[in-house]
């Protein structure tokens, strides 16, 4: 008899199926870095010392079906759904491209209150008079209004009004690349890591962070048996890994490609497979074995502060959260991030991607134009050092080298650029990724009750009901 997530679960899903799970970050006022850090060469081979000087705007020319005097007066109408810095920031600058640029744009943001807010309005205008020209939104929605978005290709390598080929990330860029469309190019990214507590290691005796799947769990079972040397009962469940408290996707996604699973292939998501149940029961074991628990609190900032935990799960918006709470504790102890240790170290990074709607040709180009003066290394490191986010690439990190000797956690995810992961592409990951998320919890909090069999199972099961 096939059995479906608690309902609770299908509840919350139902609601929510159509939008994605993103937490925009909020203000990070400290600058950023790993001293001597260099950006991973892999994912671009520009010169970040080279980057300084402004890219002068050049003339549209023809080829583009539009003129540079076709340009005086238009103007670019840009949803989002950024809030708080992010949303004042973003327009103030297209006040300042308005003010600078020599074709005469202007371009008019229109905030709306989230990223599903702007999914429900772009939905409702698609294709008709309403829409705008330029939206910055989620790879996985853009995916869901292909037949609405120009292809960004011909723009981005147009010798006159294009970018460098090594200009952005392109493993970021391959997130919204559908069958050689680029459907939108990327803004700024997030990412969830590990948090590692290097101090606390190397009293364990580990002088080196876990590469491997079985590096981690020899840590983080030597923390837990720390914390059985003394002789209150009460505490020996603490140590390694203290587990997510909160659902998000970005974890559960993380533990199964680093140990060779995967949710999306050839077109299809499949949860149950042998390599995800591998995985899942892999963390299970180390909750057996104490070397994993799961707390009750709201966050995992004071258990890592107080060395309850080896290592934790955060994102670069917890940053300051957790010096904090170091602080509070008066811990001096030392502390990174890192990816997810495996057969491939895995980072899931995500962020919205600015987007150009169908509306002619003119008015194409002229929002083109405004996301390529955006994209430029100047203007992302800015977006960097205001939003705590990370740049999209290597010659706007090397604007932001001097920024990353004041905190070294930032320069060491700005390092593990080289590690993203690219999620399934698909405009149903924006249900997908809350399966995924509500059934990891669901397993932790059932343990032992629940399996990873029967979890695994249950998200299939519900994702295909949902998706009738």
């Amino acid at each position: 008899m096939r059995r479906t997530l608690p309902l609770f679960i299908t509840a919350v899903l139902l609601l929510s199926a159509c939008f994605p799970n993103v937490t925009l970050l909020p203000h990070e006022t400290d600058s950023v870095s790993v001293p001597g850090s260099q950006p991973a060469p892999t994912l671009g081979s520009a010169n970040p010392d080279s980057a300084a000087a402004p890219t002068p705007f050049p003339s549209p020319t023809p080829g583009l079906g539009a003129s540079p005097e076709a340009l005086q007066g238009v103007n670019v109408i840009a949803w989002h759904g950024w809030g708080g810095d992010s949303s004042t920031l973003f327009a103030q600058m297209a006040d300042e491209f308005n003010h600078s640029n020599s074709w005469g744009i202007s371009v008019s943001v229109q905030s709306k209150p989230n990223l599903e807010s702007l999914a429900d309005e772009v939905s409702q205008v698609l294709g008709t008079d309403g829409q705008p020209d330029l939206l910055v939104a989620l790879p996985e929605q853009l995916l869901g209004w292909q037949a609405g978005l120009v292809d960004l290709t011909r723009y981005a390598m147009h010798p006159a009004v294009g970018l460098a080929p090594d200009a952005l990330f392109s493993d970021l860029m391959r997130q919204s690349n559908l069958a050689g469309s680029q459907l939108g190019m990327p803004a700024l990214r997030s990412g969830r890591f590990l948090f590692y507590n290097v101090s606390w290691a190397r009293e364990l005796g580990f002088e080196a962070p876990p590469q491997t799947w079985d590096d981690f769990r020899k840590q983080a079972c030597a923390a837990n048996a720390f914390w059985k040397t003394d002789s209150d009962e009460s505490n020996d469940g603490y140590g390694g890994l203290a587990l997510d408290v909160e659902p998000n996707w970005q974890t559960p996604y993380a533990w199964l490609r680093a140990q060779g699973g995967e949710v999306f292939s050839q077109g299809v998501f499949a949860f149950e497979t042998e390599n995800n149940l591998a995985a899942w029961q892999n963390l299970i074991d180390l909750r057996a074995k104490g070397c994993a628990w799961l707390p009750q609190t709201a966050g995992n900032e004071e258990n890592f502060a107080a060395r309850r935990a080896l290592f934790v799960t955060g994102t670069l918006g917890e940053l300051n959260q957790q010096r904090a709470a170091l602080s509070t504790a008066v811990s001096t102890d030392e502390w990174t991030l890192l990816p997810f240790p495996g057969t491939h170290s895995a980072v899931p990074i995500y962020g919205p991607d600015y987007a150009v709607l169908k509306t002619g040709e003119t008015r194409q180009l002229a929002s083109w134009l405004f996301i390529r003066w955006m994209l430029q290394p100047e203007n992302q490191a800015r977006w960097a050092r205001r939003t705590g986010l990370l740049p999209v690439s290597s010659a706007a990190l090397g604007l932001l080298r001097s920024d990353y000797a004041a905190n070294r956690q930032k320069g060491a995810a700005a390092d593990l650029l080289s590690q993203a992961l690219i999620y399934p592409q698909s405009p149903q990951w924006g249900l997908a990724d809350k399966i995924l998320a509500d059934g990891f919890m669901s397993l932790l909090q059932g343990y032992p009750v629940v399996t990873p069999a029967g979890t695994l199972n249950q998200m299939d099961s519900t994702l295909a009901d949902l998706s009738r």
